[in-house]
């Protein structure tokens, strides 16, 4: 079970330390236009460089240590020659990042460990039986809209309620990535999702209970959404219009006190 932490301060305090990439807003969409390449800074950073490509991207992340003792990070993706950059308030690669709890190995030390230098890395995901969500990964790619098509999730380590992990879900246009800025997907000021929401791919359906991180006292109820029949996401890029699923609500369920 995961523990209780000061939400607000963790993001607060490392969202001066890293900071997301530049949006501009087109209609009712966010569309992240920050492609500038990461460079380290030798007092307080290194890179870490992902052998493996990743759905076709060279990944690499330059980190270093936020105000609340975890590692955040601007993560650059490149691919046919075009490259992004995402960040993250709390790195999701637990080689370099112990998500701002004590263990025998600090964040600081990590920092200290690599600062200045570029580390080789293998790019891993845990799974857990019947966790749809992967666990100490920095990034993954996973079809969250049921069209069929991978979205790309940055993950935030442990800065959600009782440790769970925070996202920020975007749709690759064209090489750009897109926030996906509504509920379930954005449901935070300062990141999107958590992993509480529940997948059912067979119905195509999010089931999110809340309140999220109840302690003992349990949910109080649920909201269930599906694919909107009169709806879709739009996106506009380089002149063309893109057509995603548009998730609703279509169900809310409380329970009895």
């Amino acid at each position: 079970m995961k523990k209780i932490i000061p939400i607000l301060a963790i993001i607060s305090l490392a969202m001066a330390s890293c900071h997301r990439a530049k949006v501009l807003t087109e209609g009712e969409k966010e569309v992240a236009v920050d492609s500038t390449e990461t460079s380290v800074n030798e007092n307080d950073s290194f890179i870490v460089v992902y052998r493996q490509p990743i759905n076709g991207y060279k990944v690499k992340a330059v980190i270093k240590m936020s105000p609340y003792d975890n590692n955040c990070a601007d993560i650059t993706f490149t691919k046919n020659g075009k490259s992004f950059r995402l960040s993250t308030i709390s790195y999701g690669d637990s080689l370099f990042n112990k998500g701002g709890w004590g263990m025998d190995e600090t964040n600081e030390d990590i920092i200290k460990k690599y600062c200045n230098k570029t580390v080789e890395a293998d790019y891993h995901i845990y799974k857990e039986q019947d966790h749809m969500m992967p666990f100490y990964t920095p990034f993954f790619f996973m079809d969250l809209d049921f069209d069929g098509i991978e979205e790309l999730i940055i993950v935030h380590l442990s800065v959600a309620v009782r440790y769970h992990d925070g996202y920020d879900v975007y749709r690759i246009v064209d090489g750009e990535p897109m926030l996906i800025n509504y509920p379930p997907y954005k449901t935070n000021d300062d990141f999107g999702m958590t992993d509480y929401p529940e997948f059912d791919f067979k119905k195509k359906t999010i089931d999110c209970p809340y309140p999220e991180g109840p302690g003992g006292l349990g949910f109080v109820g649920r909201t269930i959404y599906g694919i909107s029949k009169k709806q879709k996401d739009t996106v506009v890029v380089n002149g063309r219009t893109h057509y995603f699923n548009h998730m609703e609500v279509i169900k809310e369920i409380k329970y009895d006190e």
